[in-house]
């Protein structure tokens, strides 16, 4: 029994040491990569990350090189838990390989236990208007904790009926039995719901002559794909002024509000549509807010939120903060984020780490936060790639331990300035001169505002 119990903990130490040495070799290669080193020298030590079983790695190759170093994840397919087909997907995808060969890259990631790939192949069936497909990958992703599944799931449940009937008249329009109005019908689903442009103006651009309003806003979707935004600014002053089609005016209304900064203008534009699409009350709602009109803002967003729109109860979240309803922010945040709301998420954290940083007395910036349950938050956030949320979390230890440094490193890899401060912070409590200098100089360079002892030791 001791000699079982002692290769276990052998077996124990052994991980845990790779695993250190893992990060060891990924922070040398994205040192090496943030000072523009030699490609060898930065893909030698990314390879040493990998065969020490280090994840993080993957997405540190992926994010700085692309499809440039396919060969890396070339070496690492079946090795890896499906970090390295889950990227050669991505790679695959933007260069516009077949569907079929994604498709299979991703199933082999998920049979390796890679959840992320579960939001990346519904998300293909998606595009394919194949929603029944779609949904089931949405649903088991969101079974394992996937928040951008949930987030779709959620999402495509409130239109569960339209991409039935897309479908349906998908199969019409592949076997070439479609009516015209079917066509219609199929385009403007695909293009209201789904807001898949490319392809509702396929459908559509016939009726476009005919002045059919989902057509002529699909085309001056793709026209500004093409960076011609004037000639579709022009189609959608047409479709206002003639058609009062409420796509057009919110765009109108949002052009207004961001250059112009008109709101009550792009408010009367909006209110002119009388549409009471999610979308259009959920901006009123935004601008009301913003023209300090309290009962009307409210008013539009409850609408919005009677829709399920997930987004629109983040705003309403906020309004609540403003309003100083902080109980009422929580419950919306709360909502939002089981729906998967990323922003909702980390505002509840948030908010619940200042409420009880009130309660005793503390300034947010000055403390350690213990809030089990904005821990969990930002732990699952974490977990989902959100780097931000990433940082956040490693203010739950202390600044010498040695998950402030994994975590930041997490987010390093993102590019995310507040970790590459953490980082030098947390090697200047280790005495690493060297190594807090360089990492506090990558801070500066991306834009963080040092403290003044930190600005003195770089200079």
């Amino acid at each position: 029994m001791k000699k079982i119990v002692l290769l276990i903990t052998l077996i124990f130490l052994f991980s845990c040491a790779n695993k250190e040495q893992g990060y060891n070799y990924l922070e040398k290669g994205l040192m090496a990569t943030l000072e523009n080193k030699d490609e060898k020298e930065i893909m030698k030590n990314f390879n040493n990350a990998a065969n020490n079983g280090n994840k993080e790695v993957f997405e540190a190759v992926y994010n700085y090189f692309g499809n440039t170093q396919e060969a890396f994840f070339d070496k690492y397919t079946k090795k890896s838990k499906g970090e390295a087909e889950y990227y050669k997907a991505l790679i695959s995808s933007r260069r516009n390989d077949s569907k079929d060969k994604i498709i299979k890259l991703l199933e082999s990631s998920i049979k390796q236990g890679n959840i992320k790939s579960y939001y990346t192949l519904g998300t293909i069936y998606q595009d394919n208007l194949e929603y029944t497909k779609a949904q089931e990958n949405f649903k088991l992703g969101k079974s394992k904790g996937d928040i951008y599944s949930i987030y779709s799931y959620e999402y495509n449940k409130n239109y569960s009926n339209e991409y039935k009937r897309i479908e349906e008249l998908n199969e019409k329009l592949t076997d070439n039995t479609i009516t015209t109005n079917e066509k219609k019908e199929m385009g403007t689903l695909i293009l209201e719901k789904y807001s898949n442009y490319s392809k509702a103006y396929d459908i559509l651009k016939e009726f476009i002559t005919e002045g059919y309003p989902p057509a002529m806003y699909s085309k001056a979707k793709m026209l500004e794909m093409e960076d011609k935004s004037q000639e579709a600014g022009e189609i959608y002053n047409i479709l206002y002024t003639q058609k009062r089609y409420y796509l057009a005016a919110f765009e109108i209304a949002f052009k207004i509000s961001n250059e112009g900064k008109n709101d009550t203008l792009a408010v009367r534009i909006l209110e002119d549509t009388n549409s009471d699409d999610s979308l259009i009350t959920g901006y009123k709602g935004f601008l009301y807010e913003k023209l300090k009109n309290k009962n009307k803002a409210l008013e539009n967003y409850l609408s919005s939120i009677e829709k399920n729109d997930v987004d629109v109860m983040t705003y309403l979240g906020k309004f609540y903060e403003s309003n100083n309803e902080i109980e009422k922010a929580k419950d919306i945040y709360r909502k939002a984020y089981s729906k998967g709301s990323i922003t909702s998420g980390y505002r509840l954290a948030y908010l619940l780490e200042e409420v009880n940083n009130k309660k005793i007395g503390l300034k947010l910036e000055s403390t350690l936060w213990k809030i089990p349950e904005a821990k969990k938050i930002f732990e699952t956030l974490s977990e989902n790639g959100d780097n931000y949320s990433t940082v956040d979390l490693s203010l739950y230890y202390p600044e010498a331990s040695k998950m402030v440094r994994v975590l930041n490193l997490k987010a390093a890899i993102q590019g995310n300035a507040t970790a590459f401060n953490n980082l030098g912070i947390y090697y200047y409590q280790k005495k690493n001169i060297e190594k807090s200098k360089f990492w506090f100089k990558k801070a500066k360079e991306y834009g963080f505002e040092l403290a003044e002892e930190y600005k003195v030791l770089i200079n």
